[in-house]
């Protein structure tokens, strides 16, 4: 059954096309033929037209020669050769050549002038006419020589009718262009030889020389098809044969055929389909139901059940829907109660990590309360010493620079024993503020006291800022990280301090060029006691306590390693004072 309708409906479509194709094509062939006969009818207008222009510039440039300075006396007095020179050299600049004629009416140079211009001439105009002389159909324009009413002679220019003149007029009219002389001889011509021979032998036998207000079509010797052809003459100089070959004006017409072709095939191809497509469409919902089942199956709920004409299937289709919608809804709150049970666990480990972090926070403060009491004695005891050692030497001697130096080091030990025993109590507000450029200074001194071959570089914005930390803390906190960034990288190493400022922070960033640090590293860095360093080296407690006092003045540490290549970078950021800053 589906087959025979598909049979039906393939030749009631040929039966509707094919008429239609025929009349199709008779109606482009004769568009095609109307459309060259009218552009072809219009080239002799686009003749006369260049043949107006043309003229109005041989005027111009025959005035131009007859005023040259000389040449109407160099006219009268005989001298043709100067004034032959004279009127060439002038033309020479417009491509023409020179026309003269002696007062006496003699022609001195140029083609042949008709009497009628020259009485014209004589009347003090500036006639162009058209000649055939040697050959060559030719344009010229001739000026009168002297004063007004006065007859000298006359000069002018004149311009060949040739071959650049016809590929013009082709490219104007778009048309093939032949031109023929006075005596029906070949001139020029767009076409080959052979094509403007057979048009000259068609006009000649269809006796059309003489202007045409319309196209013929003329059958071209040798030939099985037909030319069409606009006649114009140019006075009596010759004729301007325009054509166009019919047969390539209609040569679009077997592609225009294969399309069309190609058309109704795909139309009916087409058709076919659409009415397998509609045959289809009855079953269609049940496998639509199908695929949606199918689609369910593997987690996709967005599957379209398509609806039916069929009352059962379009049932089972309403039914299919709301137990999809059902399901999802389940799947949904059983997602929402699962990830509600994620986020309790997460805080849970947060909790968990919290509660280890303030165990080893308080036996780091008992332990750090014993070491600061153990300490204390023996910095107060090496600072006498110092003081007893500074008085006796020279007051400008570089040594007291240095003593004062380890004395103010020496109270920085003391002060950060006094921190470790109350590292973990809130900070005083009015505990006092800084110049983090100028600490960077005093610790970029240091470290190059302590180690000669490293060089540390400190970078600060223009302005002066301030920050709100202890300038001793700020020291303590920056001379940890540069010891640290020397020992990572090495002697003869760059170690760089950059202090920014930007909004109510201030950042100072430690950078060294050693090999950075390694992702189990960086989770524990600001543990108690976690150290890289030998066990007689170091004990893991710098770090500690240098984050801890950045903390407790309201800023935050951080560790990374460098975008820019190997090295790690510490960052400390602070709370940045108005007091003494300078815009």
């Amino acid at each position: 059954m589906l087959a025979a309708l598909l049979l039906a409906l393939a030749a009631a479509l040929a039966v509707a096309l094919v008429p239609a194709g025929l009349a199709l094509d008779r109606r482009i062939d004769e568009v095609l033929r109307s459309t060259a006969v009218e552009d072809l009818g219009r080239a002799p207008m686009i003749l006369e037209d260049r043949n107006a222009a043309r003229g109005e510039a041989l005027s111009m440039h025959a005035v131009s020669v007859a005023t040259v300075p000389g040449l109407a006396d160099a006219l009268a007095e005989g001298r043709t050769d100067e004034a032959v020179a004279r009127a060439s050299e002038t033309a020479a600049m417009y491509g023409e050549e020179p026309v003269l004629v002696a007062p006496d009416g003699t022609q001195v140079a140029g083609p042949p002038v008709p009497g009628e211009a020259l009485d014209a001439v004589r009347r003090g105009e500036t006639p162009v006419r058209f000649v055939y002389d040697a050959g060559m159909p030719r344009s010229l324009a001739l000026a009168p020589l002297g004063a007004p009413g006065e007859w000298r002679g006359a000069a002018g220019t004149s311009s060949a009718m040739d071959e650049a003149m016809v590929t013009t007029l082709a490219a104007l009219a778009r048309a093939d262009v032949t031109l023929l002389g006075a005596d029906g001889a070949l001139v020029a011509s767009t076409l080959d030889a052979e094509g403007a021979e057979r048009i000259s032998l068609a006009l000649a036998s269809a006796s059309r020389r003489a202007a045409s207000d319309k196209v013929d079509e003329l059958e071209m010797p040798g030939t099985d098809s037909g030319t069409w052809v606009a006649v114009a003459p140019v006075a009596d100089a010759g004729t301007v044969v325009f054509s166009r070959a019919v047969a390539d004006e209609l040569a679009v017409l077997p592609g225009v055929r294969r399309s069309a072709l190609l058309a109704g095939t795909l139309t009916l191809v087409l058709a076919l389909a659409v009415g397998g497509i509609v045959a289809l469409a009855l079953v269609r919902p049940v496998g639509g139901l199908a695929t949606a089942a199918g689609r369910v199956a593997e987690g996709d709920f967005a599957a379209p059940v398509p609806s039916s004409p069929i009352e059962e299937l379009d049932r089972l289709a309403v039914a299919f829907r709301s137990m999809r919608e059902s399901l999802q809804s389940r799947l949904a709150e059983l997602a929402t109660a699962n990830s509600a049970l994620e986020d309790r666990q997460q805080r849970l480990h947060e909790l968990q990590a919290e509660l280890i972090r303030q165990d080893r926070l308080a036996s780091s403060a008992r332990m750090a309360a014993e070491l600061a009491h153990e300490i204390r004695n023996p910095v107060a005891n090496v600072r006498n010493c110092l003081e007893v050692v500074r008085r006796g030497l020279p007051a400008d001697s570089e040594g007291v620079a240095f003593a004062d130096m380890a004395i103010d080091e020496l109270l920085r030990m003391h002060e950060l024993a006094e921190q470790l025993l109350d590292l973990n109590r809130p900070v005083d507000p009015e505990a006092g503020d800084c110049d983090p450029h100028h600490v960077a200074t005093q610790v970029a001194t240091l470290a190059g006291v302590g180690a000669p071959a490293v060089t540390v570089e400190v970078h600060a914005p223009h302005a002066p800022v301030r920050a709100a930390i202890p300038p001793d803390a700020l020291k303590q906190v920056l001379f940890n990280l540069v010891e640290n960034a020397r020992e990572a990288a090495g002697e003869k190493s760059v170690i760089e301090v950059a202090v920014e400022a930007r909004d109510a922070r201030v950042t100072l960033t430690v950078s060294d060029r050693g090999p950075g640090l390694a992702p189990e590293v960086k989770a524990r860095i600001f543990d108690p006691f976690f150290t890289t360093k030998e066990a007689v080296t170091g004990v893991g407690l710098g770090l500690f306590v240098a984050e801890g006092l950045v903390r407790r003045h309201g800023g935050r540490m951080d560790a990374d390693n460098r975008e820019d290549g190997p090295g790690a970078r510490f960052r400390v950021e602070l709370p940045r004072t108005t007091e003494g800053d300078v815009g």
